[in-house]
């Protein structure tokens, strides 16, 4: 919360900044993106890719020349489909091991879990060529619905490319956790023991952009 709360005032910052300089933009976002959740060997569940959303608002500034850099606030919203092995005797992360005796009764299924984040975007972005840009960055986001234990924070880092048609902007781009990630799933075992969910965040993402204010 303390580092949300410290990037918030920097978000503040960067706009009330950005009004005294030129070439500044305001405008909202919205995304769509293909969930790919890595596994983690020994430690996490097979799991389903799924689809994912997400709105917000971004300050843009030109830095120098072609560069220039974006800095956002959004709600992203993900599922999450994993297989759930548990038995008796659970081990790690919920699962248990098939071939003890001590785990005779087990429950398997798919369960989706919602997930409900708030996004802090920053991107440096350069026009390479006419209206064609790449553009990467890195975000910080925090998962609002579920227990993450002690590390409230997953970053990100993104690369992507994509154009600009008039004042609508749109990218291409690839998402990916810089360390794995996890969260208490509220699925229990036979004996009441809590198990949780690992994993690692890779997303395939389409954004536009469109400008609500702006100044040459």
């Amino acid at each position: 919360m303390k580092q949300f709360l410290l990037l918030a005032l920097v978000f503040c910052f960067w706009c009330s900044s950005a009004i005294a300089q030129s070439k500044i933009e305001f405008g909202v976002n919205t995304e769509g993106s293909l969930l790919i959740f890595g596994d983690i060997p020994h430690y996490s569940q097979p799991k389903k890719n799924t689809l994912g959303a997400g709105i917000g608002v971004y300050a843009s500034r030109n830095i120098a020349g072609k560069l220039s850099a974006d800095l956002g606030v959004m709600y992203r919203f993900k599922q999450l489909k994993e297989f759930y092995d548990i038995g008796s005797m659970a081990y790690g992360y919920g699962g248990y091991d098939s071939s003890s005796l001590y785990s005779p009764t087990t429950v398997q299924g798919w369960k989706s879990f919602p997930l409900h984040y708030v996004v802090v975007p920053f991107h440096l972005q350069y026009l390479a060529y006419k209206d064609l840009f790449v553009r990467g960055g890195i975000e910080a986001s925090w998962l609002t619905n579920y227990d993450t234990g002690n590390d409230k924070t997953e970053w990100n880092w993104t690369l992507g490319f994509g154009s600009q048609h008039h004042k609508l902007k749109w990218s291409v781009n690839y998402i990916r956790g810089f360390k794995d990630v996890g969260f208490a799933n509220n699925l229990f075992t036979i004996d009441g023991m809590r198990s949780a969910t690992i994993y690692q965040n890779n997303m395939l993402q389409l954004s536009l952009s469109y400008p609500i204010w702006y100044r040459k």
